[in-house]
């Protein structure tokens, strides 16, 4: 693809998303950023991407899409214009084509409709995995702080790869059989949500060409949709989801057994802790957090937490940043009423501004 191309695959994604405050670079900068981050407040995969930016201090011009379904507004992430954006990374991936409850481009495919997705104008690139595109900002940007040090290529990986084979997503969107602990209104708001993706991508194919490309990223889409409406509704597919999840914290705490440093390698904070952070934060919201926070099984993992919740570029990229997480009795930032009414306040904003439409 010429640069000429790119810069107008780019452009056209950016165009349906319009003049808002979700739009808004990120860090200081003097004229166009030479990174693009489209994202979502909410995702757990673009929490490790933003944090992995706050973490290294790369300015970075921020889309935080709206990826829930509202009214008959469309999801930013599956408008036509942001799928073709996002196939520039795809190479030789093959599609998402099942459920596994987990979310990985390396061992799950390709979904054409999810964030994050990273533009590089200086490369003329688009980098599409959460976990290689925290590795390739860490790689391109200054070689001071970088969170994968010469030699720790391997060991970095190896903690990526526990963590990718999280089956976080299944653990969001489908109920413990033995009692469901997810937080606020996500049991309500979740149900049933894999029918209303369908018909929504649907009504989108339905506007394209017979012949257009993206005709095939979007089949596979609802491949996955429809696997995940079967998963989340099979009690032991669940159970088995909630094991692993329970368990996940003990790898950590292996890990933090085999060194006397703070972090999960040794002294050395690195991308490791980032997307670790990340990860147990999640577990925290959804009702999990007893599987480190008190628990003497893990109580290096317990002190790890708090470490890690605690770091400046955690709490800007996740903490903070307005809409990550709704109202969480789990968590004493989204707890309360005070907090309840300012989260939905934000969620209100966070809408408001929702341009596109079927007709």
């Amino acid at each position: 693809m010429t640069p000429t191309n790119f810069e107008e695959t780019v452009l056209a994604a950016n165009r349906q998303l319009g003049d808002n405050p979700r739009h808004r670079t990120v860090g200081s900068v003097t004229g166009r950023p030479r990174f693009e981050l489209y994202h979502s407040a909410p995702s757990l995969c673009s929490h490790k991407v933003r944090t992995t930016l706050a973490e290294r201090g790369v300015p970075y011009r921020s889309h935080d899409l709206n990826i829930m379904l509202a009214g008959r507004a469309l999801p930013e992430n599956y408008h036509p214009s942001y799928v073709r954006m996002r196939l520039l990374g795809k190479d030789d991936r093959a599609f998402v084509s099942a459920y596994s409850g987990q979310s990985s481009v390396a061992t799950e495919g390709l979904d054409a409709c999810v964030v994050p997705t990273l533009v590089d104008h200086e490369q003329q690139r688009v980098v599409v995995d959460s976990s290689e595109i925290c590795k390739y900002v860490d790689r391109c940007w200054e070689a001071d702080g970088r969170l994968i040090r010469d030699g720790m290529e391997d060991a970095v990986q190896a903690q990526l790869d526990i963590i990718d084979r999280a089956p976080h997503v299944a653990a969001l969107y489908g109920a413990n059989p033995d009692g469901d602990r997810r937080p606020g209104d996500m049991p309500r708001v979740l149900r049933g949500v894999q029918d209303k993706k369908i018909k929504t991508l649907r009504r989108v194919m339905r506007g394209l060409d017979p012949k257009d490309p993206l005709l095939a990223a979007y089949e596979s889409k609802i491949a996955k949709e429809s696997g995940s409406k079967t998963f989340v509704n099979t009690p032991e597919a669940m159970r088995d989801t909630y094991a692993a999840m329970r368990a996940h914290a003990k790898d950590l705490e292996s890990q933090l057994a085999t060194h006397d440093g703070e972090w999960a390698l040794g002294a050395e904070f690195t991308l490791a802790d980032v997307v670790w952070a990340c990860s147990l934060f999640r577990l925290k919201w959804l009702g999990l957090g007893d599987t480190f926070e008190g628990n003497p099984e893990t109580p290096r993992v317990d002190e790890y937490a708090q470490r890690s919740f605690a770091r400046p570029a955690f709490r800007q990229a996740v903490v903070d940043w307005p809409s990550a997480y709704g109202p969480c009795d789990y968590i004493p930032e989204y707890a309360g009423p005070a907090n309840q009414k300012r989260l939905k306040r934000e969620l209100l904003k966070r809408f408001s501004p929702l341009k596109i439409v079927f007709g």
